[in-house]
């Protein structure tokens, strides 16, 4: 260049971005570059020995961290202040490491590096709440609690039968991280800026080496998305949506006015002013945590709409800029999800009297009249609502079924407390519940199923543990042979 950048530039855009995404880069930059020095030497572009200098120079960079840098945002970013560091040290032959590489194949590698350990933690998150729930569904399936729609009262329920419901969610929560890290697990380090490169390289050594299943095949789509950290944020979203939604429950249901649940002190705050208050504001956070990550989401789809499909600073940069952050933040958030979910406390008299209270057993009514009774459905609906409105208006429960019946059918109804003996009991309106519903039998299989479901995805993200850390034996290894092979050649 001519001249060096406009100082407006440099100190409206450079320094903030290389002070927000230096430290959050090092580790990544260490590891990508142990792995492209094994490989170039490996395919002899660079002398062994070569290799083996820059490894160490790589390593003790990592070892004394950020603060190691003097960061200059004349330099542009993050890669040409930590190469400038690099060669300061090693000489010119500190610029081999950047050998067949643009900053574009690198970067794309940090970020799909980066979305790995953030999915991976994110799933393990969802295990875990998983398994709370699961845990809680075991000793709650007999906690009778109504139901609502609407947010009014609808059926009985069981408190067991709604974490199972929860949990049921967040195994399509978990399913859709799990699909992203399949398909963000290949590597695009060897793509160049856009059109590979000259070089011989052995990029699925590459891969291999970074914890990789493989290389990215087509070099301008390495480079030119980031849809592995979008896809990501939309699972994330939808994982946040789910356990906003329980919070949101709790959050109602602890109130004075419903009185159905309680938390110890230990997860609540007080106020500043009112000494009787007891806030949850741990459900109030977990529950703006959508919100956080659709904010970051449409920023992110924004960023990348429109934009030629190459690279650019949109992509490359735009994308994860608040991403990133609530990505991180979601993840660390996973275990007071799972706190909140250990420690709730159903008020089992409480939930028991609202799952009979304000008509909520008027459907199991209508199915009895129409089972036992052989009545249309329409019918048995239309005698159920007259006998809600009679009982508002005064009438007591036998007076009004037999006043709608009449009226519905022109005939008189026999037995009428025996069948409103069954109808308006919420247990046994639940035991006389068959097939999808929330009956033991019900709860106890479809416990089973999630428990199965549970232990296989474990044993899918052991796996890829195990691969990962493989891998990273692997590159520590060939590394290590790297500096010890030069150092008995120096020595000799």
């Amino acid at each position: 260049m001519s001249e060096p950048l406009a100082t407006e530039i440099v100190d409206g855009i450079n320094a903030p971005a290389l002070t927000r995404n230096f430290a959050a880069a090092l580790p990544w930059f260490t590891q990508i570059n142990r792995a492209h020095l094994v490989m170039l030497s490996e395919q002899g572009l660079i002398e062994k020995a070569v290799a083996a200098r820059l490894l160490r120079h790589v390593d003790a960079l990592a070892a004394e961290g950020p603060t190691s840098f003097e960061l200059d945002p004349q330099r542009e970013d993050p890669w040409f202040n930590y190469e400038a560091e690099l060669i300061s040290r090693a000489g010119p032959e500190g610029g081999w490491v950047h050998l067949a590489r643009s900053r574009n194949d690198l970067k794309s590698t940090l970020d799909r590096l980066r979305c790995k350990e953030i999915a991976e933690a994110l799933l393990q998150g969802c295990l875990s709440l998983r398994s709370a729930l699961q845990a809680r569904v075991s000793a709650e399936a007999s906690t009778i609690m109504p139901g609502y729609t609407h947010m009014q009262h609808a059926q009985p329920i069981t408190f067991g039968w709604y974490l199972l419901g929860v949990e049921s969610a967040l195994t399509r929560d978990t399913t859709r991280i799990e699909d992203a890290i399949v398909r963000m697990d290949e590597c695009p380090l060897g793509a160049g800026a856009l059109a590979g490169t000259r070089f011989p390289l052995n990029r699925e050594r590459t891969a291999e080496l970074l914890g990789f299943s493989r290389a990215q095949g087509h070099s301008l789509d390495a480079v030119c998305n980031r849809d592995a950290l979008i896809e990501l944020g939309s699972a994330a979203t939808q994982l946040a949506m789910t356990i906003g939604r329980i919070c949101q429950d709790f959050y109602v249901w602890s109130t004075f006015e419903f009185g159905m649940i309680e938390f110890p002190d230990r997860v609540a705050i007080t106020s500043s002013i009112m000494p009787q208050k007891k806030n949850l504001a741990v459900l109030e956070t977990l529950k703006s945590r959508p919100a956080a990550l659709i904010g970051a989401l449409t920023t992110a789809v924004a960023a990348c709409r429109a934009v030629p499909f190459g690279h650019s600073m949109e992509v490359g940069a735009e994308t994860g800029r608040w991403l990133w952050d609530a990505l991180d933040e979601l993840a660390a958030m996973m275990p007071a999800a799972c706190v909140i979910v250990d420690c709730a406390k159903p008020k089992k008299d409480r939930m028991e009297y609202l799952a009979g209270a304000n008509f909520a057993t008027a459907t199991a009514l209508a199915d009895l009249l129409c089972s036992r009774l052989q009545l249309p459905f329409r019918d048995a609906h239309h005698i159920t609502g007259r006998y809600v409105r009679l009982v508002l208006n005064g009438a007591t429960p036998s007076e009004a079924i037999c006043q709608a019946f009449v009226e519905q059918t022109g005939r008189d109804l026999d037995d009428p407390e025996t069948l409103l003996g069954e109808a308006l009991n919420p247990a046994g309106v639940l035991e006389a519940t068959t097939g999808v519903g929330p009956s033991l039998e019900e709860t106890t299989a479809l416990l089973e199923l999630a428990n199965d479901r549970i232990r296989k995805t474990r044993d899918a993200a052991e796996n890829r543990r195990q691969r990962s850390e493989a891998a990273a034996s692997r590159l520590a290894e060939a590394c290590d042979e790297l500096t010890a092979g030069e150092q008995q050649e120096a020595s000799v």
